[in-house]
């Protein structure tokens, strides 16, 4: 069972109050508006590049990615589609042979 420490939710209070703060007067300043675009963009870019690098090593590993699944479940969903056509078509000839011979 996990026990709190004396006065930890405050100075959690207090720490979230700091750090609005802070986080207000950066965005006010433009150079901090600036430097929060450039991180953002940085992020951005470093994570297009990881999913690329794993791309890569996926495919080098033989495991399917994302778009080989997507395409996949595109496929199988056409399959499903001309399974159901030619069922409903089967039963129709099924219950017209059935009713000549009656």
């Amino acid at each position: 069972m996990r026990r709190e420490l004396p006065g930890l939710q405050a100075l959690l209070q207090e720490a979230t109050t700091l750090a609005a703060q802070a986080a207000g007067k950066v965005l006010a300043d433009p150079r901090g508006q600036e430097a929060v675009a450039r991180a953002v963009g940085l992020a951005q870019r470093t994570l297009q590049r990881l999913e690329a690098l794993q791309a890569e090593a996926m495919k080098a590993a033989g495991i399917p990615g994302r778009q080989d699944y997507q395409e996949l479940a595109k496929q199988l969903a056409r399959v499903k589609r001309k399974a159901r056509e030619l069922g409903k078509k089967l039963e129709e000839r099924r219950d017209a042979s059935g009713a000549r011979e009656r």
